[in-house]
């Protein structure tokens, strides 16, 4: 149905989509899923929140017919349009074409929640239909309102649950998000949307303008990083900004924050060694600290960083979210930014290096600079590579034909020593031992104990990314002689 309703609404500079939505279905009186779905916005029941990161042309066309608006003004209503120069919203990421639904759930845009400021909530209020709910509220840059010089709120004052969402369950695990909470009800715009039963539980309903909570003012360190970001992600294509000292791209740069971030969380506390200056690193640590427990220890509502799903994922509490990104618009600001990024990522444990990976291709020249001397670091401090082969030292003294696949456990007490994965290691161990009694390639040792060749190259991954560690392959060796000397002895 496009029939363009009887009235409807000027969208407000800034607003997104589900704000508009809220304000002009209770300005025209009715629930927010049949406005939904006359914009061609729904599916079922369900509002898809992939929606407030961009439309395709023919919805857009649907709903600046129903809406009365031009479709400039529609796109104008999507992060993608309000945020041109942020990398994790372009349709190429990371060297990747990601869908809209990709984009949404990739941890850098909030589309399950919004921060908001309550002051802006309660100062706007008494507009045609309600408050406004800007667009930036949705990045993790935003964690401060300039007008009213305070950090944004995210969680409910009354039902503590992240605001404008659709909640989770018990277990601290996401309901499926919706562009609008509970769109069948019709409440006020400022009122909490979120059905703490979920279901056809009643809404929470508290107004979010009525914080019990005092503001908490930002430093000027924050502000000014926060204004450093918004400004790289408004950039219009072809401009350029400056990170570790060189000019770049706004997408590079941005790029340059996640690898940022990486450094900083993967390697706590090495951050707070090399800028031991830096103001809250105890919201950093209680952050990075979170992101080091498991993931069944971090799925509690509302723990610690329970929102971010990797350890590069910023945090949802905007005080935690200002501190950390304070820290990073100083490393990117440092005319010295890239030693000490060499120095952090340096310290990368090895189970991070996949996502560094993943990263390095799209920084900006100077942070591939800096992450070219972390490697460099990182070899130096390892010492001399992992042995590979292993050479041929106990020939005559060790019969291969007694080494299994897998170490028993009475051969094993050296490796239960290593801070290692056992498994695997015993499995490793068992091949190098064969070359120990016999010689030959490691393949043709595998071979001879019947190990399959996908296997051998997963545990040579494993083992190789371990001995890289410092100080790994020296004790493994010596746990290796130690083990070769307990089977000669088996033996005899």
């Amino acid at each position: 149905m496009n029939t363009p309703l009887p009235r409807s609404l000027e969208p407000a500079p800034g607003e997104l989509l589900p704000g508009y939505l809220l304000r002009l279905a209770h300005r025209i009186g009715i629930p927010p899923r049949d406005l939904a779905h006359r914009c061609g916005l729904a599916t079922g029941n369900t509002l898809p929140a992939h929606h407030l990161v961009r439309l395709d042309a023919g919805l857009a066309q649907q709903i600046a017919t129903v809406c009365r608006l031009d479709k400039a003004e529609v796109h104008g209503l999507t992060l993608a349009g309000q945020a041109p120069g942020y990398a994790p919203l372009h349709s190429v990421y990371l060297g990747r074409h990601q869908s809209n639904i990709n984009m949404a759930n990739d941890g850098w845009v909030f589309t399950a929640f919004s921060r908001y400021c309550p002051d802006c909530v309660a100062d706007t209020a008494d507009l045609p239909g309600g408050p406004l709910w800007p667009g930036s509220w949705r990045l993790p840059h935003t964690f401060t309102c300039p007008r009213h010089h305070r950090h944004l709120a995210w969680l409910c004052p009354a039902c503590q649950a992240p605001a404008f969402s659709n909640g989770y369950k018990a277990d601290g695990r996401w309901r499926p998000s919706q562009l609008i909470p509970a769109p069948r009800i019709r409440l006020h715009p400022a009122q909490c949307r979120h059905r703490p039963g979920g279901g056809w539980d009643a809404a929470c309903s508290a107004h979010l303008a009525r914080s019990p909570v005092p503001a908490t003012q930002p430093t000027k360190a924050m502000a000014q990083a926060q204004q450093r970001l918004a400004t790289a992600a408004t950039a219009a294509p072809g401009q350029e900004v400056e990170s570790l000292g060189r000019p770049t791209s706004p997408a590079h740069f941005f790029n340059d924050v996640r690898a940022t971030v990486l450094a900083i969380c993967a390697t706590w506390p090495a951050a707070a060694e090399v800028f031991p200056g830096s103001e809250h690193l105890d919201l950093i640590a209680t952050h990075a600290e979170a992101l080091h427990h498991t993931p069944a220890e971090r799925l509690g509502p509302q723990g610690s960083g329970w929102l971010a799903r990797s350890i590069d994922h910023p945090p949802a509490d905007s005080q935690h979210g200002a501190a950390l990104m304070s820290l990073v618009v100083q490393v990117l600001d440092d005319t010295d930014g890239k030693t000490a990024l060499a120095r952090m990522l340096s310290r990368l444990p090895s189970r991070r290096a996949d996502r560094l990976r993943t990263l390095t291709p799209h920084c900006s020249p100077a942070m591939n600079a800096a992450i070219g001397e972390s490697l460099r670091l990182r070899r130096e401090a390892a010492g001399p590579p992992a042995l590979f082969p292993q050479p041929a030292t106990h020939q005559g003294r060790l019969d291969p034909r007694t080494i299994p696949a897998l170490l028993p456990d009475a051969w094993a007490g050296p490796l239960d020593e290593l801070d290692a994965p056992t498994r695997l290691l015993r499995r490793d161990a068992a091949i190098r031992l064969v070359q120990m009694a016999r010689g030959g390639s490691r393949t043709g040792a595998a071979r001879y104990l019947g190990i399959p060749p996908g296997t051998l190259d997963s545990t040579t991954l494993r083992i190789r990314t371990w001995q890289k560690e410092p100080g790994n392959a020296d004790a493994y060796q010596d746990a290796l002689r130690r083990i070769a000397d307990i089977a000669v002895r088996a033996k005899t």
